[in-house]
């Protein structure tokens, strides 16, 4: 086994809890038999929260694992599969199983599936995003000098280049909102603001291939940034709520929207 592989195995020992029957020095609690691979999947997923498996980490063996929490191999397959679902875990051949980089596109994706599937709740992404966004241009104002409003300018004569271009136009859209909660100086704002515009940017790609509505984003982003410049808080604030209103309604009219 690797050092790595091998140092997480004694940390996984280190944190079970001890049961009747010991195997040498090893004292592990017994997955109960009931939802087991549910329980296991918890157990790992806590270990990743409390940072003893870190982005990068290797697993042991699917033996190993069996051993080490007392559970049967099938039970360890289903408890991996479901870490791997909800992007904590990646499988490579020839790498065995690791720990994910743990960034929000990973984990969020599957709340992205079940987000397509529901419109009620891309409703309400965008009712949150609004007030989570609204804040951030609010707060924006405070650190939006001369230098910062001319880069969000210069980022918006970019997003016009590519309005033929629906990817890159994407890319320079996020890069806006990134600088924009970036200003605002509340990384938690900022994390949550990645995160819905992760979630709902499944809904808004149909949308966004329309140049009259990468047209009306800039145009928001305009608004945006001149209330910014008059460091107008009520402004910024009432400019990104429009703007993820008409970002909601051009996600729901796409198919009639003109090309």
């Amino acid at each position: 086994m690797s050092s790595t592989g091998q140092t997480n195995r004694m940390a996984m020992q280190e944190i079970a809890p001890e049961r009747g029957d010991q195997t040498g020095d090893l004292a592990l609690a017994p997955i109960q038999r009931e939802g087991a691979s549910e329980r296991l999947a918890h157990r790992l997923l806590g270990m990743v929260t409390a940072g003893t498996l870190r982005p990068g980490d290797r697993l042991p063996g699917e033996r190993e694992l069996a051993e080490l929490f007392n559970v049967s191999r099938p039970t360890v397959r289903e408890a991996i599969k479901a870490l791997i679902v909800l992007g904590v875990l990646r499988s490579r051949h020839g790498d065995g199983m690791t720990v994910s980089p743990l960034q929000a596109a990973d984990l969020l994706g599957p709340l992205t599936f079940f987000l397509t599937l529901r419109e009620v709740e891309v409703e309400r992404l965008y009712e949150a995003r609004g007030l989570i966004e609204g804040e951030i241009a609010a707060l924006a104002c405070a650190a939006a000098g001369p230098a910062a409003v001319a880069e969000l300018e210069a980022l918006i004569v970019r997003q016009e280049a590519l309005i033929a271009v629906p990817e890159g136009y994407r890319a320079l859209d996020t890069a806006f909102h990134g600088r924009l909660a970036e200003l605002a100086g509340n990384p938690f704002l900022a994390r949550a603001a990645e995160s819905m515009n992760i979630l709902g940017l499944e809904a808004r790609k149909t949308a966004s291939e329309t140049p009259a509505v990468i047209r009306r984003s800039i145009a928001d982003h305009r608004a945006i940034v001149a209330a910014l410049a008059q460091r107008d808080p009520g402004a910024a604030r009432a400019a990104m709520r429009t703007h993820m209103a008409n970002v909601l309604a051009t996600s729901r009219r796409a198919p009639e929207a003109g090309r």
